[in-house]
């Protein structure tokens, strides 16, 4: 296995498999974390965003979390989402991580309370100290309402266990921003549309929530010598998924590959009918960067 602290290539935070009453499914968790690798995926993230974490009691974390690493069984590193709305439960998520054997963690800043950047840095310490494991920061405050700006970076840049951010803004300014920070807090892409920009960039690891459905244009774009083919191909796909319910398109794409998928938990709703249409002629337009996943 590579070392976590170095990420590299394609890690996809799996989504969460539940049944029809919206109950987890773990039998499909695991089933689904063995078709990943076995689409050649370099890295996994466990109850992460598109995992749908933020709708899972702590119970339900920890068996998800659990299934997963049981099924990766070490043959590639195994990230644990930390989310949260306060300090005392993101460390939670991090000891659950850390109890059952995942390789590091992916932390993002406590959702409504619109910290402070000083409270942010505070709260990736406590968090990443108390779990002692490697960690990437989430920055992604479309779902957050604040970005870890230079601020907070500044005091996190140093800390041992810190080495990289997840970069979910959307600003594409932020890169530069981010580079000042190169060997001591790395970039790590989390933009589908933008995944080009960011691997020109110097990029070498992408984190994507798509990548459940794509795996095999990710990688193509990840490498040098297919990346604008396979972007050309799958772009009008990833713009589709990234304009808006993100986690539902993503899996009803599951859905049309291969693997059903289409159940998510409330507040989010199944993908209707005429949208799963849209999905099959987008699908199709991608020809073989886009095939069925098992």
């Amino acid at each position: 296995m590579e070392d976590p602290m170095k990420l590299t290539g394609l890690h996809v935070p799996l989504v969460t498999h539940f049944d029809a009453d919206g109950n987890v499914d773990l039998v499909k968790v695991q089933e689904w974390t063995e078709i990943m690798l076995s689409n050649g995926v370099d890295g996994v993230v466990a109850v992460g965003t598109t995992g749908e974490a933020y709708a899972l009691d702590l119970s339900e974390r920890a068996e998800v979390a659990k299934a997963i690493v049981k099924q990766v069984a070490g043959r590639v590193p195994v990230l644990a989402g930390v989310g949260g709305m306060s300090t005392r439960e993101a460390v939670a998520h991090a000891k659950i991580g850390k109890e059952l054997g995942c390789d590091g963690l992916m932390v993002a800043s406590p959702a409504y309370s619109v910290p402070t950047q000083d409270e942010i840095a505070d709260h990736m310490k406590i968090v990443v100290d108390s779990a002692g494991l490697p960690a990437v920061l989430y920055d992604y405050p479309g779902r957050i309402g604040v970005s870890i700006e230079a601020q907070a970076l500044d005091a996190l840049a140093d800390h041992p266990l810190i080495f990289g951010i997840k970069e979910a803004s959307g600003d594409l300014s932020r890169i530069d921003i981010l580079a000042k920070y190169k060997g001591r807090i790395d970039i790590v892409c989390g933009a589908d549309v933008d995944s080009v920009t960011f691997l020109g960039a110097g990029a070498t690891s992408w984190i994507a929530g798509a990548g459940n459905a794509l795996p095999k244009a990710h990688l193509g774009i990840i490498d040098p010598a297919t990346r604008d083919e396979a972007y050309a191909a799958v772009k009008p796909l990833l713009e589709y998924v990234e304009s808006g319910r993100y986690i539902a398109r993503t899996k009803a794409l599951m859905t049309i590959l291969g693997v059903p998928s289409a159940h998510t938990r409330g507040p989010l709703k199944p993908l209707e009918a005429d949208a799963f249409e849209e999905l099959h002629a987008l699908v199709a337009k991608a020809g073989e960067w886009v095939p069925q996943l098992v």
